[in-house]
């Protein structure tokens, strides 16, 4: 199984969010067709409460692209600061594995 990739986002608070992916192996482009994402953000990973979950859709599922996104109301949510957050696969055939962690960091307002 590959390591998780390391990738560090940036959001506003009060604002929505947008993060397109493309998925590749070795060969090219992945059918991500049967895939399911899941992906969370915490103040600190260890933490059971306070997590926000993104919501992902298919853009072009055979060239496996897809975007992970928050609602305004979500990133208000967040406290500004670092969060954690990774995002998760399922192929569908039984593989699952993490493709990105990292920080997610939430941007005070300032007007």
């Amino acid at each position: 199984m590959a390591h998780a990739a390391q990738f560090n986002m940036n959001a506003n608070s009060g604002a929505d969010f947008s993060r397109k992916f493309k998925l590749k192996d070795g060969t090219g482009n992945t059918d991500i067709t049967n895939y399911t994402f899941t992906g969370v953000a915490k103040q600190h990973h260890t933490k059971t409460t306070g997590s926000v979950s993104f919501a992902f859709t298919k853009t072009n599922a055979s060239h496996g692209e897809f975007t992970m996104t928050l609602t305004d109301t979500q990133t208000a949510s967040m406290t500004p600061g670092t969060w954690s957050y990774d995002l998760k696969a399922d192929d569908g055939a039984g593989d699952k594995q993490t493709l990105i962690r990292g920080y997610f960091i939430v941007e005070p307002n300032i007007a």
